[in-house]
């Protein structure tokens, strides 16, 4: 039993990358993927207990008991790296779907025929209840948790605005999909490293008083919950814009 343990340790630590390869190579579905994660988890807790109950049962036994305390910590290591996830998840609000103005957001154009019927909608609507529980909307949820995600007003004309907020999304290795000086819009696409993720993005360059306001809509393709991704994609683009 307690040589037995350690494999089934190493094993559970296998659960994650295999499920994200497989997902990454089209061969499981993301639903099916999230399952392997999770059961992943309860392999992982179920050999923790077990190696800690082994181990002192086994204490008068300094190589059985060490052995099952590096199977323990084995172990532990998938428990942390995706309880880490899952406490991210917890942190934040359950949406995928991120614009500095809630009111009147930036629009997609040539991004819309790269998305399917099984995606996420690619439009934002600020007014949908989103949280039953609270009767919170999408733009509530999102001025809550992210007070920084806001327009940005900037001296730069237009076309200066345009050229840096264009060279800031290739510094952040955004696959441009459209970029349109005369309109004052950039799309684009930004895929996530792990999974593979594709979330899109459009920036929007409006004339105001003068100045030029920056606005930017960012949304996940699939997934409810983005962990917090699109408005930490929204302030790094904002911050590097101001830099």
């Amino acid at each position: 039993m307690i040589k037995l343990l350690k494999p089934l340790a190493i094993l559970s630590i296998f659960g994650f990358p295999i499920a994200v390869i497989l997902y990454r190579l089209d061969v499981i579905a993301f639903s099916v993927s999230f399952q392997l994660i999770k059961y992943t988890v309860i392999f992982a807790v179920a050999v923790f207990f077990l190696s800690m109950i082994a181990g002192f049962v086994m204490r008068k036994n300094k190589d059985q008991a060490r052995v099952a305390r590096m199977a323990a910590l084995i172990a532990f290591i998938p428990i942390i790296g995706i309880g880490s996830q899952v406490f991210t998840a917890k942190s934040v609000p359950f949406i995928h779907n991120i614009s500095t103005d809630t009111i009147n957001p930036p629009a997609f154009d040539k991004v819309v025929s790269l998305r399917s019927a099984e995606h996420n909608p690619h439009e934002y609507k600020g007014e949908t209840i989103v949280d039953e529980a609270s009767g919170q909307t999408l733009a509530e949820l999102q001025l809550a948790a992210y007070p920084n995600v806001v327009t940005l007003v900037s001296d730069l004309s237009k076309a200066e605005a345009h050229a840096k907020a264009k060279s800031v999304a290739e510094e952040m290795g955004w696959e441009l999909v459209n970029s349109d000086a005369d309109a004052g819009i950039i799309e684009a696409t930004q895929t996530t490293m792990i999974w593979g993720f594709k979330d899109d993005v459009v920036v929007r360059l409006s004339d105001v008083s003068g100045k030029v306001a920056v606005d930017l809509h960012s949304v996940s393709r699939i997934g409810g919950s983005d962990l917090g991704a699109n408005a930490k994609r929204i302030e790094t683009f904002l911050a590097k814009f101001k830099g």
